[in-house]
């Protein structure tokens, strides 16, 4: 398979940060993907767009990825509360 610039070949499911991803449900996955950062989000993106592509599943991640962008631009960490401190 060849690759364009810039393009990411699907990660493998040993790369995903869930274990046991291909087997879970959107229900399951909604707990286990709101402590994950926004690289990790990526990688289950690439993987579920590359393999299952369900769409309620990538607008979960898509979702959650949204909300860690919104959350960096008002000056709160991935995962926490409040400002950084100074």
């Amino acid at each position: 398979m060849e690759f364009f610039e810039g393009e990411l070949p699907d990660p493998s499911t040993q790369e995903l940060p869930i274990a046991g991803y291909n087997h879970l449900p959107r229900l399951g996955l909604e707990g286990r993907t709101s402590e994950l950062g926004r690289e990790q989000l990526e990688v289950l993106l690439r993987y579920e767009r590359g393999h299952r592509d369900r769409t309620p599943v990538v607008r979960l991640i898509t979702a959650r990825l949204r909300g860690l962008r919104e959350r960096h631009r008002r000056g709160h960490p991935e995962g926490g509360y409040g400002r950084p401190a100074a």
